[in-house]
């Protein structure tokens, strides 16, 4: 039989071991660990494989995986975008700057492409922005009122790989190559069909 001292010390260590865990297991292992420790026989557990919680403990990438994969099917299958508006990014321009509502009015962007070639320009090259992330990117949005896309993230996938106006990293930094540039610049706006007819 453990001491106290012995008992404590494990159960240190077994808190330590179901922080790794998700909420719903954690009674289960700290079933198994205690049981394992004091030299006890599990008893069987209708509702859970002890087997497939030492299999967890022993991959957390799997569960994390795993988490994440729940995360995204939630309803529909489709995972949920979520991206926030920057109160410190200051969009107003002054006196060598325009503001983004008066670049934006000016190169007409008529859809979400166009849009964020023009964002992620205006971002890097007018304000001069180390790092602009998608959070900037829906701060524009915001600021002229346009709405979102649905599928945000995509959208931006989408503007770099179906056009190459923008590069999009895996970490979600943005930024504007060449070809991006001499779009914003000599592309938009669009001419008017209604002038040349």
């Amino acid at each position: 039989m453990p001491t106290y001292e012995e008992l404590k010390d494990e159960l240190i260590k077994i808190s330590a071991i179901l922080e790794k865990f998700p909420e719903q297991v954690k009674p289960q292992v700290y079933e198994l660990l205690v049981d394992q420790f004091l030299g006890r026989e599990a008893p069987p557990n209708p509702n859970q494989n002890p087997k497939r919680i030492l299999q967890r403990k022993a991959s957390p990438k799997k569960q994390v995986a795993e988490k994440v994969a729940r995360a995204k099917k939630g309803r529909g299958g489709t995972g949920k975008e979520s991206y926030s508006i920057d109160r410190d990014l200051n969009l107003r321009g002054d006196k060598s700057i325009p503001s983004f509502k008066d670049f934006y009015a000016e190169k007409k962007p008529s859809s979400a492409k166009p849009f964020n070639a023009v964002t992620v320009y205006y971002l890097k090259k007018m304000l001069g922005m180390d790092q602009v992330t998608l959070n900037h990117a829906y701060t524009c949005y915001a600021e002229v009122g346009k709405k979102p896309p649905t599928a945000f993230r995509q959208s931006f996938i989408d503007t770099k790989n179906k056009e190459g106006w923008i590069e999009f990293d895996e970490a979600g930094n943005l930024d504007i190559p060449h070809r991006g540039i001499v779009f914003v610049e000599h592309d938009l706006p669009k001419p008017d069909k209604q002038k040349k007819a």
